[in-house]
């Protein structure tokens, strides 16, 4: 139970710290069986790139330690193991990831459907951007006869930056985890995102019907349309505040007193209804579900103060750029006639505050409103299927602060795809091992444990592990027993198995 040691006192300073925690990973990457979508694929080639290992380390690397692909290819040494791939190795892989993408992503959802459990006919569907470091859009490219559109363009930017972007649209299962994305160019806006995504994800998991839960911003007709037509469903918010746009039957309903249903403490309340309506000439059915919250009504009460008291602090002119921006004029009412004489008052026009639209918002004050296709869905079904929708959030959240997806510095369509790619895995695989922990830690502390989790050599073949509070945690939730400081370098290397 003891070992002696000999310690050369003249020993220089050095820093002989690997990590090991990144073994966690690896085993749930292994899982996934790519290496045999890549090896299929390279063997009737002449390449002798290992396209395995080069995968294993950035998505490793994206998730402990996100960086350049230069920069993970510099720093492989920090990891436990014997990775020894060359920069060029590792971007010459990228227009191969990228190629396999669709491919790699089946083989993905095909594993997590047997270990994990998924049927996909219930997936929740959300848009997010990434901009680039650069100040110019790409330009239409002609390959092979054919002109392939610009793909980094200025679009309406989630972050209100001024670079070129690139939109993502992701699907996620009922468990929380990743089950495809796709990428479309900056400048095309969410609403237009949603059928060429569906019908791929269709189309590439062999899904005959599928219902798609997502947010306002795919309501429209034409989605709507789309979806009915290809006997698919959806289950999505709607639009209720406001004179333009909402639908004045739902309005209706929605500000009718009767048939709320009550909780306890007056907090919440809800009414649902099937409502028949007429699209591109044919009838379809729908459930309609309206439910009141306390805290949206307070959230909703203070967002229009702050906002009317804004307005009010404004100049003249100030009001006026407002009213040319989009949606600045929300509670700015424009006069350009006078009403006692009828004069058009083109250049010098009043702008006030518009008291009327503000009291037709504050009848919907804590009103959210669902919309479904799927009529037999109970109240709390639409509930908690929408609600889970906010699990896409946090995946979009985790790509781009825990795994720093954005600034994107390479600039080919092809890296960029590969890029995204990486990104993917590693949320899928950050997902598993939170579904594998129950939930219990955050990605932010599975992160910061896996980081913990160093090493380094002494002599006679044993080496000594370090870990903080929460990875010693995690491998109590994994049944693990791991608890010495010392361990012999074999059972170091079979650590994750």
């Amino acid at each position: 139970e003891t070992l002696s040691l000999t310690l050369d006192l003249n020993k220089k300073i050095s820093n002989p710290l690997q990590n090991y925690g990144w073994l966690l990973l690896d085993e749930i990457f292994r899982s996934l069986g790519l290496a045999k979508v890549l090896r299929v694929h390279q063997k009737g080639t002449n390449s002798k790139i290992d396209l395995n290992e080069s995968l294993r380390l950035l998505t490793v690397k994206r998730i402990l330690d996100p960086q350049s692909k230069w920069k993970s290819v510099q720093s492989q040494g920090d990891l436990f193991g014997d990775f020894n791939l060359s920069p060029q190795d590792v971007y010459r892989s990228l227009d191969t990831f990228s190629l396999l993408s669709e491919q790699i992503q089946l083989q993905m959802h095909h594993v997590i459907s047997k270990s994990v459990g998924r049927t996909g006919a219930l997936v929740f569907y959300d848009v997010t951007n990434y901009y680039f470091e650069t100040d110019l859009d790409d330009e239409p490219i002609e390959v092979d006869g054919e002109t392939l559109p610009a793909f980094r363009k200025r679009g309406p930017s989630k972050e209100k930056r001024p670079n070129p972007i690139v939109q993502m649209g992701l699907f996620m299962d009922t468990n929380g985890i990743p089950i495809a994305f796709r990428l479309f160019p900056g400048n095309c806006v969410d609403v237009k995102t949603y059928r060429p995504a569906v019908e791929q994800i269709k189309k590439q998991f062999g899904i005959e019907r599928i219902v798609v839960v997502a947010d306002k911003g795919m309501n429209s007709k034409n989605n709507i349309i789309e979806t009915l037509k290809n006997k698919d469903g959806y289950l999505f918010s709607q639009k209720v505040r406001g004179t333009r746009g909402a639908p004045k039957d739902i309005q209706k309903f929605a500000l009718d007193s009767e048939d709320w249903i009550i909780n306890e403490q007056e907090t919440f309340a809800k009414k649902s209804m099937i409502r028949k309506r007429k699209v591109d000439k044919k009838e379809i059915t729908e459930k309609i579900l309206v439910t009141w919250n306390q805290k949206y009504d307070f959230r909703e009460k203070i967002r229009r103060e702050k906002s009317v008291e804004y307005a009010e602090k404004l100049t003249a002119g100030e009001r006026f750029r407002m009213t040319v921006k989009k949606g600045g004029k929300r509670y700015l009412d424009v006069e350009t006639v006078d009403e006692e004489t009828g004069e058009i008052k083109r250049l010098v026009p009043h702008i006030s505050i518009d008291e009327e639209k503000i009291a037709f918002d504050e009848q919907f004050d804590g009103i959210n409103v669902l919309i479904t296709s799927e009529t037999e869905m109970s109240d709390q079904e639409m509930l908690d299927s929408y609600r889970s929708l906010s699990r896409i959030e946090d995946c979009f959240k985790v790509l781009k602060t825990n795994f720093d997806a954005r600034p994107i510095y390479v600039w080919t369509q092809p890296h960029i795809e590969a890029h995204f790619l990486i990104c993917f895995i590693s949320l899928t695989i950050m997902r598993l091992l939170e579904h594998k922990l129950e939930w219990q830690l955050s990605p932010e502390r599975i992160q910061s444990a896996l980081l913990s989790a160093q090493c380094r050599p002494l002599e006679k073949g044993y080496w000594e592990v370090f870990g903080n509070e929460d990875f010693l945690k995690i491998n109590e939730l994994l049944g693990k027993k791991w608890s010495h400081q010392f361990v012999p370098l074999e059972v170091l290397r079979t650590y994750a198995k």
